[in-house]
């Protein structure tokens, strides 16, 4: 295969505001025309985002809020990115020759690996040779072209789960969530602007001196870890911007043995379809980095910083708090904080689009999406908001606490309680958020409204209560144990300490 520039070459999809659909080099991104990216699958989508955004941050980043402001509203020419994307032309190459972007530097004399394993959702090796892959199958992609290959390699270095003994995770561990400001929903704003909010200011000591290993780890041998010493690369032996160019994955695909046909990916035809790759163990072993695209909580035995994952049930408004602010036990990534700084009119109109996989160790269950409303007063130092929100937030915890111990009373819990709870009781809850913003200087007004808040759970859980036990319309006789029941429902939702407490406050 010939080598690919993934500077000079178009190679990435985007949608125009006026609908058509078409591939660009990364400097054409500038093109105010250009709505969005048009990659056909969601986590192709993200990391394409995380992609350009760490181009960006890498060669163009500015040095404080004033810079960055200057470019949001005076725009960023085509001629200012290809000079600034020329200092990294060596690093995005992207073929046979070495060094090749995202892949090994030395050539592996590893397993040979279908492309399909690129994919995370792929069965994995062992789940090839004990037959289990009834829901994900094999053999559905073959042969894929350059175009996805390169994807497919950003996406799995970026979000690579555990793939057995000695392959790592990524530099955020498995399945990391991201957050990225977006503008507000269902406004023309071109596509540079959408990664320009991401992109944060960098101090002279954070910007990278030169172009070499210690941002693009594959322009020179691999920092393996092998045991017994298990090395691990810190951020203190690195440029910041390589959390944006992690290489946990020992990879090198087979450029030599291409042929010609349709991609199993995006259908386009190709004369360079590739159809297999190497990959060796114990490749790079990051320890102790923040990236900052994504939110962090503190490890409460060794204070490392330990990224956001997805979960089960996907984000509901629970982890909300702390994807747009930082207390005790959560920080929001840092793109969030330096958003709140950045003096934009009408700060209100961003959202937060939040994505990643959920794994089970190295078995992708399900693809996240969700976004978060931004509220530029939960930045105030000075203010209680947070502490209000938390308590808030800590009521619903117990009320679906409650809401299960009485349908498992009667027999009617199901897993699906949990996620029509947080989804059912969400909009309300971000109504209450706005009230209490509206409030802020009326302490008293916002206690009511915390009382408001109860009331609304106390509805939902009640009535909710009352459709599992009551509706049977064969049912003649209501039993008593049903009625007993709802009345310690109440009771013991009345009983909460947190509740009491919003009742003192209100009287006092």
């Amino acid at each position: 295969m010939s080598s690919l520039s993934l500077l000079d070459h178009e190679w990435i999809p985007v949608v125009y505001f006026d609908g058509h659909i078409s591939k660009i080099k990364p400097s054409q991104l500038v093109n105010e025309t250009i709505a969005d990216l048009a990659f056909f699958r969601p986590d192709f989508q993200g990391a394409a985002y995380q992609f350009l955004i760490g181009l960006l941050q890498t060669t163009f980043s500015p040095e404080d809020n004033d810079e960055w402001l200057d470019y949001w509203h005076e725009g960023i020419t085509q001629v200012q990115l290809d000079e600034a994307f020329e200092q990294v032309k060596p690093a995005m190459q992207f073929g046979v020759a070495k060094p090749a972007f995202m892949q090994d530097f030395t050539p592996l004399n590893g397993n040979k690996v279908p492309i399909s394993g690129l994919l995370v959702e792929a069965p994995g090796e062992n789940a090839l040779k004990k037959n289990t892959d009834h829901f994900i199958k094999r053999d559905i992609v073959n042969a894929i072209c350059p175009h996805c290959a390169v994807m497919a390699l950003f996406t799995l270095q970026t979000n690579a789960p555990s793939g057995g003994q000695g392959h790592r995770v990524s530099l955020r561990g498995g399945g990391p969530i991201t957050t990225l400001m977006m503008p507000e929903l269902n406004t023309s704003t071109p596509l540079w602007k959408k990664l320009w909010l991401n992109v944060v200011p960098l101090d002279d000591d954070e910007k990278p001196q030169c172009y070499d290993e210690t941002v693009f780890p594959w322009l020179n041998k691999t920092i393996t870890s092998e045991p017994p010493k298990n090395l691990s690369v810190f951020p203190e032996q690195a440029n910041c911007c390589q959390a944006f160019w992690g290489m946990p994955r020992r990879i090198e695909l087979d450029f030599e043995n291409t042929t010609q046909g349709h991609c199993d990916l995006c259908g386009e035809e190709s004369s360079e379809l590739i159809s297999h790759y190497q990959t060796k163990n114990y490749g790079v072993q990051y320890q102790n980095w923040r990236h900052p695209l994504s939110p962090y909580r503190t490890d409460s035995k060794t204070n490392a910083p330990i990224a956001i994952k997805g979960q089960p049930g996907g984000l509901i408004y629970r982890d909300w708090l702390g994807m747009v602010s930082t207390n005790d036990e959560t920080q929001s990534a840092r793109v969030v904080g330096v958003h709140y700084n950045r003096g934009l009119k009408s700060a209100e109109k961003y959202h937060l689009w939040c994505f990643g996989y959920d794994f089970d160790n190295m078995k992708a269950r399900c693809w996240y999406e969700h976004t978060f409303p931004v509220y530029p007063a939960l930045a105030d130092p000075d203010s209680d908001l947070k502490e209000l929100i938390e308590q808030a937030l800590e009521f619903s915890k117990d009320a679906l606490s409650l809401q299960r111990k009485a349908l498992t009373a009667i027999n009617k819990q199901s897993s699906s309680v949990d996620i029509a709870y947080w989804k059912e009781t969400e909009m309300p809850f971000y109504q209450f958020v706005k009230q209490l913003i509206k409030e802020k200087e009326n302490p008293n007004g916002r206690f009511h409204l915390l009382l408001d808040w109860t009331n609304t759970l106390l509805k939902y859980i009640t009535q909710i209560y009352d459709k599992a036990a009551f509706s049977d319309p064969d049912q003649q006789m209501i039993s008593s144990e049903k009625i007993t029941t709802r009345e310690k429902l109440l009771k013991d939702f009345n009983k909460l300490r947190n509740i009491k407490k919003i009742k003192l406050n209100k009287t006092s």
